[in-house]
């Protein structure tokens, strides 16, 4: 099967319905195209269009002195396929944008640079592409957890895997495996220092976990847990009444 095409006399329509307010996912449907060739061929000019002149003119500039269009395009606060729309017959526009770091990179970068480590609230493939350019990020796993420090904030990466993971139990063996695994060595004022300050926390959310956990002697016999009351049944009293009720003749 052959795939449809858009006419130019269709992607003026498209582009005045577009400016009006539809969406390319009707029209789409209508002509019997993707999304991305709506996109394509109609989508990216029309972006490109609401783009002044000036701005338009610094992005060509800056490509043209050597950046990719993914860096000019964050340099101008200009999304980076409105960029490709109105560059498209610029050279180095296919493999854009997997070599700077993003908004959200950003954010984690700035929590490492800050706190010395990532242990919760992550995705832990854009910390692997922050590592690409970043090679002081290190990197590890423990108890079946990944986690990033930056070089030289071992101790702090230590301290903060058992605050922020109470599941995690604290201990001297545990603090001995991680501190082994990072490559340092605690002092015993530094694993008791840790081990008072946090193990209240841990058993706190070890009892809050066995509140709700029943014990082996809820489900033997005899346990109130297992004795459950019959049920009410209200059948006899219903034939009772009826029987006892006077007989009209």
């Amino acid at each position: 099967m052959v795939a449809k095409k858009l006419t130019q006399d269709d992607v003026k329509t498209i582009y005045n319905l577009l400016e009006k307010g539809h969406t390319s996912k009707e029209h789409a449907k209508k002509y019997g195209v993707s999304r991305s060739s709506i996109y394509k061929r109609v989508k990216y000019p029309f972006q490109s269009r609401n783009t002044p002149v000036e701005i338009k003119n610094k992005i060509i500039k800056k490509i043209k002195e050597g950046y990719s269009k993914a860096e000019a395009a964050q340099m101008y606060d200009v999304p980076i396929n409105t960029v490709i729309g109105f560059t498209k017959g610029m050279p180095g526009h296919k493999a854009e944008g997997n070599h700077i770091v993003r908004k959200h990179g950003i954010q984690l970068l700035n929590r490492l640079m800050g706190d010395g480590y990532l242990i919760s609230d992550f995705v832990v493939s854009t910390v692997r592409n922050l590592q690409r350019n970043f090679p002081m990020i290190m990197s590890a796993r423990y108890k079946d957890k990944t986690f990033f420090y930056m070089k030289g904030r071992e101790e702090e990466t230590i301290e903060a895997y058992f605050r922020e993971k109470p599941d995690r139990i604290i201990s001297y063996p545990a603090l001995l495996e991680i501190s082994s695994l990072l490559g340092v060595e605690l002092s015993k004022n530094r694993k008791r220092d840790i081990v008072k300050r946090l193990k209240g926390q841990h058993e706190m959310y070890w009892k809050s976990r066995r509140r709700v956990q029943r014990k082996l002697e809820d489900f033997e016999p005899g346990s109130p847990f297992l004795i459950r009351k019959p049920a009410k049944s209200h059948l006899r009293k219903r034939i009772s009444k009826k029987n006892s009720s006077p007989k009209t003749g």
